[in-house]
Parts: C-alpha cells; structure tokens; sequence
C-alpha cells in the first residue's frame, strides 16, 4: 500500500482569476494532505486519516513542532466537523485594523460574550470526583486578497481566565491570560506576531458583538468561494461607517481612532452589559464621541476607561 508522505505537502493556494477577489482558506496545509491521503488510498475516511496523520504527528522528534502538528491535526478534525464558524472579510483593510489599529480595552466585555456564544464543556479531574467547567469558542478567519489563513480557539477556563490556541500556515501556538503583560514588553519577531494575533482575534469578538448589522450569513461571491468544503456555517463582516471617515479623493475607508468599551455601570438600565464603540473626535485631545446616547452624563461616564 502507498504511503503519504506527510512532511513534504506543498501549501494549497487558491486559483486566481482576472478581476475576481481571492480568498485565503484556513488550515489549507491540512486540508491538502486530505485531499492527497484521499487519493492515495481510494478512501475518504476521516478517521482513518486522522489516525495515520497522528502517527506522523508522533514522529516528530521535536517537542514543539509535534505539538505544532497535533494543535494543526484537532483544528482541522473540528473544521471538518463543521464545528468552527467561517468569517469571511469583505474587506482586507478592516482586518488590518482589528488586528493593527486598535487598542484592546475590554477583556470582561469578550469573556461575557464567549461565555453567552461560546460551547460549554466539561472536564474531568484525574484523581477527584469532580469535573471542571469551561467554554470554548471557535472562528477561521478567510481575507480577501491573501494566502494565509487563520484559526482562532478562544476558552474562558474554570477560574474564569481567557486562553487563546491560533493556527495560521505562518504560526502555531496558545496564549494565556497570565503571559500577556510578559510578551508585551518584549520586542522580538516572535512576541509581535504574538500579540498581533491576540489582538486581532479579540477585537474581531468584539467588533462582531459591537456591530451585529455588519454580519450577514453566507459566503462572498468570489471565484474561490466554491473550494472550500463547507458553506453553511460561515458569515461575511462588513466594515460599519461609524468605524470610518471620508477623506476627499479616496476609494478605501479611514478608519477612525476610537476603542470599543462594555456598559458596566448600573447607570445603564437598558444598554449595561453591551459592548459600544467609542470614537476619538480630536486628535490632541480627549474628547470623545459615544455614537449611540446624547445624554451627557453618559459622555462624561465613557472618558474614563474604568470598567
């Protein structure tokens, strides 16, 4: 019988077309080893070729890429289980924002999100008549006019702090809440990308929270749209206007500088518990616009950022 040889895949990349938008496809690399291993064996069995690739897996005499590949290996098993909702940017600049522009300033607002859409799961303790609770919530991420895709799981643990697992072909890795205010202090290659990419996958929570009008159900009309397995349990996000300014002779939008915030304070009667977004007006001073009240005591609350 054939064998697969796993470790020299070349990455998948989508087929381009004239004047058509071109999409990355998260977990590509995975996804192309299926589609060999399928016709390699005559069989599309996804146990069996989860099976043979955790072997492989296995034999890798470096922790951390073994590690790597088993992070890769149970991604791809969720997404071929139709498991992880499937973003689709309609526009590459606002990823570029999310991830590059703005501040992340409200983390209790993500955790209350995860914890009302995220899947609830529950975990043994070896040795104790018990079981921890936690939540986990997962996006793949597909930008237009790019190869590399991204997978994003987000877990809200037993003690209420927030993990992050990432996979994109450029990267692999976890971060806890704990290793934060380290990593940010450092300036290495490594420890950006990092940050980038926390920053990326928390404000895209937030934004899809903040602006639930920009996300609509389906997938772009693009010329790639069709190469990727499952359609159903994806959504395109759309950039919101409030995040944007016209600049006179322009085609792409301005963003803005602003943050989002959560409506803690028990003012709010009818908003408190909802994520807004709060846009800088000026750019030497702090005056602030709140896009959705004209009540000043409201304005003065949102200058400060204490939640």
């Amino acid at each position: 019988m054939k064998k697969v040889n796993f470790a020299r895949q070349k990455p998948y990349y989508s087929y381009i077309m004239a004047k058509k938008v071109t999409y990355s496809i998260p977990l590509r690399r995975m996804w192309k080893m299926y589609k060999t291993w399928c016709k390699v064996k005559k069989s599309s069995d996804m146990r069996s070729f989860y099976r043979d690739a955790r072997l492989f897996a296995d034999s890798q005499p470096n922790p951390m890429v073994r590690q790597s590949e088993y992070l890769t290996l149970n991604f791809w098993r969720k997404d071929y289980n139709k498991e992880i909702l499937h973003v689709w940017f309609e526009q590459k600049e606002l990823r570029d924002f999310l991830r590059d522009d703005l501040p992340v300033k409200d983390m209790e607002g993500i955790k209350q999100y995860l914890k009302e859409e995220g899947e609830g799961r529950k975990t043994a303790v070896p040795g104790f008549d018990q079981e921890l609770e936690w939540v986990r919530y997962d996006l793949a991420l597909h930008v237009p006019c790019e190869t590399d895709g991204y997978v994003f799981a987000f877990a809200i643990m037993h003690d209420g702090t927030f993990s992050l697992h990432y996979c994109s072909d450029t990267g692999v890795g976890q971060l806890h809440e704990s290793q934060l205010d380290e990593i940010k202090k450092r300036s290495d290659e490594y420890s950006v990308g990092i940050i980038k990419d926390f920053t990326l996958a928390v404000n895209l929570l937030a934004y899809m929270k903040c602006f639930p009008e920009c996300v609509k159900d389906g997938v772009p009309d693009t010329n790639n749209s069709n190469t990727y397995r499952y359609k159903e349990h994806s959504v395109q996000l759309g950039t919101s206007d409030k995040i944007t300014t016209t600049v006179k002779g322009t085609m792409r939008p301005h963003f803005r500088k602003g943050y989002i915030k959560l409506l803690s304070s028990p003012f709010y009667t009818k908003k408190r518990g909802q994520l807004i977004w709060v846009s800088e007006t000026s750019v030497n001073a702090k005056s602030k616009t709140v896009e959705t009240s004209n009540n000043e005591k409201k304005v003065e609350d949102f200058k400060s950022d204490k939640i």
